[in-house]
């Protein structure tokens, strides 16, 4: 019975995590002989450019230059101003009033077919 029980353990739990591992082993193996080979690769392309081996830092973008030139236009001040409904502008609208009514450029309709 012990036997059995030891074969069943092997073939249906133990092989298949060896074999589980063997394939993620084999990947971390890949993966890593191919990061070498690529900087053994760019070492020799570096190499051939003519970059000396300290030039492995990265380098800073070049600043973009502007579509439009400083000394174009001129600079113009403002100052916002708040601009009332009613006639006399000096006054504001005191805080107790409604608020005037929204104007309305467009008339909405639903299309939706839904009864309301």
């Amino acid at each position: 019975m012990g036997t059995i029980l030891f074969l069943l353990l092997f073939f249906f739990v133990l092989l298949p995590l060896a074999r589980i591992a063997w394939a993620a082993w084999r990947q971390y193996r890949l993966l890593r002989d191919h990061m070498r080979r690529a900087q053994e690769f760019e070492d020799r392309f570096r190499r051939a450019a003519g970059a000396s081996d300290s030039a492995h830092e990265p380098q800073q973008p070049a600043a973009r230059k502007k579509k439009i030139d400083p000394d174009v236009g001129e600079y113009v001040q403002f100052e916002e101003m708040r601009v009332y409904a009613s006639d006399d502008i000096d006054e504001a609208p005191a805080a107790t009033e409604a608020p005037a009514e929204q104007i309305e450029d467009a008339d909405w309709e639903d299309i939706t077919g839904k009864n309301n």
